[in-house]
């Protein structure tokens, strides 16, 4: 399994934050929100600031296990903020 890192741009349009994997028993997945003033909204390709699965506060860090094939979006409200993502079985 590899780990791999990456800085991603959140914007009100759902933007992919898992990436392709083809590990046997899935990817993990970190997501750090360092915004002073922004909510994350996680959850599946739908995402939405009002439909959303997880909202991730700001200085807030959150661990996602998911399975193969599962695919994990992020969006803000308004602008775009930055998250931190560390993935293990990317």
């Amino acid at each position: 399994m590899a780990l791999t890192h990456q800085r991603i741009s959140i914007t009100s349009t759902a933007v992919i934050i898992s990436s392709s994997f083809a590990g046997r028993d899935g990817q993990s997945v970190m997501i750090q929100n360092p915004a002073t003033n922004a909510t994350v909204y996680l959850g599946g390709t739908g995402v939405t600031a009002s439909n959303y699965g997880y909202a991730l506060p700001s200085d807030a860090t959150v661990s996602i296990d998911l399975k193969i094939g599962e695919e994990l979006y992020g969006v803000v409200a308004g602008g775009s903020y930055t998250v931190n993502v560390i993935r293990q079985g990317a």
